[in-house]
């Protein structure tokens, strides 16, 4: 095969077109691509930074991104998924309000963020003189999220995920870089957070150059309120979901203090990292896909259990691995100061694994108009964390948080979600569980392969965390293929017709 015939190949096969499930699929692999690529650079980065920079400063950064997370959670609009989950494929009527919305949020953020910054440092907060300052940069944030081109929300909604490529890394790149630099030349919390206003700078231009519309300063009061009606449910989902996501992380940094921050959030970004790209996948190309089908019981039905198939098939194994070689990354590419995290990158990578499989059923339930069903679950979900976080603490310091967070999602959230899921496609949730074993079994027993071949001692360093890694892909894929011969399962048969429609 000559190199035009193979750069031919890859244009078609990236160039979006045809039917929906064709675009579908190339967009599939343009988010795949895209969060690959965005977070292969921001985690080597951050491991980087965070050699540099040590635990304390780095848990000065990650209670920064707490402060900030809330404050954007808590006043999120759900605009885009309002006018994503619109059948008509024009919404340019409504874009405009949207913009002044944005604005209006991002600067109402941004003023909160620095007069809130010394009553949050202080010791009746984190007590943490570090952060004051921190915040106040970051404050210029949401302003220049909020002034980004509306029409960016197109990408997603027509499944134009090439350009978004354009707009993720051209972000990326910058924070890596301003990253980077200053973190030689300060070894100081300032380089994690130039790098993000720089990357937030450079995304506010590339929105123009990617997305065609231009927002004009209107406001329609009828259009808002048409907007927000769908969006209070995304808005309470938002509240309920920070509580979730983020809440552990402030009460580790107020009952634990910034260090233990600092290697709690480092170890559920390494351990949450590839079950976040499976999420962000699922979640970026099957919410347009479903808004599209909804109202074609069959397709949406086949297409979900399809979803919870792939994202099994493929998040299994690397919540498994992940939790076998973390003794080994730690020692490798860190330092001993970050010894500590250990248990909690195997304790949080099972709830990696648990969230790439909730990511099937929010879509869903967003595409066909009930957004208030996750947030109900959330909402029960935030109940029990709030039972169980302190004592749990107490006893066992930040394995004792994350102990709660897997547990919970473990025996209630995602459990109900995908039971309701299956339910309102009309599915049985014996397929479901059927799908869910199916990759459970090799999943398990790589695991354990991974396991003896370290305590075998054969290597070291980064030769032995490269064999681990080909040692657990080796196993898994010759136990998937031989589970594909003895029974039903199909999951690499599936990726073989994905390919297939992706090439042709």
């Amino acid at each position: 095969m000559s190199i035009s015939s193979v750069v031919a190949l890859i244009r078609r096969v990236l160039s979006p077109g045809g039917d929906l499930t064709e675009r579908a699929v190339t967009s599939g692999v343009w988010v795949a691509i895209t969060n690959v690529v965005d977070r292969v650079l921001q985690l080597a980065m951050v491991l980087l930074v965070a050699r540099l920079i040590g635990p304390d400063s780095y848990g000065v950064m990650a209670l920064a991104l707490v402060v900030m997370s809330a404050l954007t959670k808590l006043s999120r609009l759900g605009i885009d998924a309002a006018l994503i989950q619109r059948e008509a494929d024009d919404v340019d009527a409504y874009l405009d309000t949207a913009w002044m919305m944005q604005n209006a949020r991002g600067l109402v953020v941004a003023a909160i963020l620095f007069v809130s910054a010394p009553i949050v440092a202080s010791p009746v907060v984190f007590d943490e003189p570090q952060l004051a300052p921190v915040l106040r940069v970051l404050a210029l944030s949401p302003l220049l999220s909020g002034l980004q081109n509306p029409g960016l929300l197109y990408l997603k909604k027509d499944l134009r995920f090439d350009k978004q490529f354009a707009y993720t890394l051209s972000g990326t790149v910058f924070y890596v870089a301003v990253a980077v630099v200053v973190a030689f030349l300060t070894r100081s919390v300032w380089a994690l957070v130039l790098g993000l206003v720089a990357s937030d700078f450079v995304r506010l231009v590339a929105s123009y150059f990617v997305a065609d519309y231009r927002p004009r300063p209107r406001f329609d009061l009828d259009h808002a309120r048409e907007l927000f009606g769908y969006g209070k449910w995304i808005f309470a989902s938002g509240v309920v979901l920070f509580l979730i996501m983020e809440g552990d992380d402030a009460f580790v940094g107020w009952y634990l203090g910034t260090a233990v921050v600092g290697l709690y959030q480092l170890a559920y970004r390494v351990s949450n990292a590839p079950a976040t790209e499976v999420t962000q996948t699922i979640s970026s190309v099957i919410f347009p896909t479903y808004s599209k089908m909804q109202s074609d019981d069959r397709r949406l039905r086949d297409g979900f259990f399809k979803t919870v198939q792939l994202t099994t098939f493929v998040s299994f194994p690397i919540a498994v691995g992940i939790a076998a070689v973390a003794p080994t990354f730690v020692d490798t590419f860190l330092t001993e100061q970050w010894d500590a995290m250990v248990p909690m990158i195997q304790l949080l990578a099972a709830w990696g694994l648990l969230r790439s499989l909730g990511a099937t059923t929010g879509p869903l339930f967003q595409a066909i108009g009930k957004p208030d069903i996750p947030t109900k679950i959330q909402f029960g979900k935030l109940v029990i964390i709030a039972a169980f976080i302190y004592p749990a603490t107490a006893r066992y310091g930040a394995v004792g948080t994350g102990l709660v967070i897997v547990g919970n999602s473990l025996v209630f959230s995602e459990p109900v979600s995908t039971y309701l899921a299956t339910r309102a496609v009309d599915g049985s949730y014996a397929r479901l569980l059927r799908l869910v074993a199916y990759p459970a079994v090799p999943s398990a027993l790589m695991g354990i392969a991974v396991v003896a071949v370290h305590r075998m001692g054969v290597a070291t360093g980064i030769v032995e965390f490269t064999l681990l890694v080909l040692v657990g892909v080796v196993v898994y894929g010759v136990l998937a293929l031989a589970l594909e011969r003895f029974s039903e399962y199909d999951s690499v048969a599936l990726c073989r017709r994905l390919a297939r429609t992706v090439v042709s």
